[in-house]
């Protein structure tokens, strides 16, 4: 995979990145992001066992000097919303599917968050790159 991507204005309003578990799709919407000059990292994931602390110490690591990194599990609407607001730059959301796990796992409303996030989305003046998993395309392994 590689990115066309040379500055903000070449980034539509939305992209979303789809692929399997561990199948380059962070780093492809990184390079997205880094084409456009660099931005904002949001993450989703909770750091909660070793493993998951590992890559989150090599994707901060990977990416370097040039991205704000944000944490948020839960409340991606909000974070979003600042992110977009504050800096102007594209915001890369990593990812929805650990998001929409959260959000189950906390008994929040799934179809409000949805909803909130949706409302939240048309209305970012920054280009927003959003990764997912295929869901069938791979898992972790044990």
């Amino acid at each position: 995979m590689t990115s066309d991507v040379k500055n903000i204005s070449s980034l539509p309003p939305l992209t979303l990145v789809l692929g399997g578990a561990r199948s380059g799709k962070s780093a492809y919407a990184e390079r997205l992001v880094e084409g456009a000059g660099g931005g904002t990292y949001l993450a989703t994931a909770e750091a909660l066992d070793q493993e998951m602390q590992d890559r989150v110490k090599d994707h901060k690591e990977r990416r370097g000097k040039m991205w704000l990194t944000v944490e948020e599990p839960l409340d991606l609407a909000d974070a979003l919303k600042k992110s977009a607001i504050n800096n102007g730059l594209p915001v890369l959301v990593d990812c929805l599917t650990l998001w929409l796990s959260n959000i189950m796992a906390a008994s929040r409303d799934v179809e409000t968050e949805i909803e909130t996030l949706i409302s939240t989305l048309s209305g970012c003046r920054a280009p927003v790159i959003m990764v997912s998993n295929e869901v069938g395309l791979g898992i972790v392994q044990d």
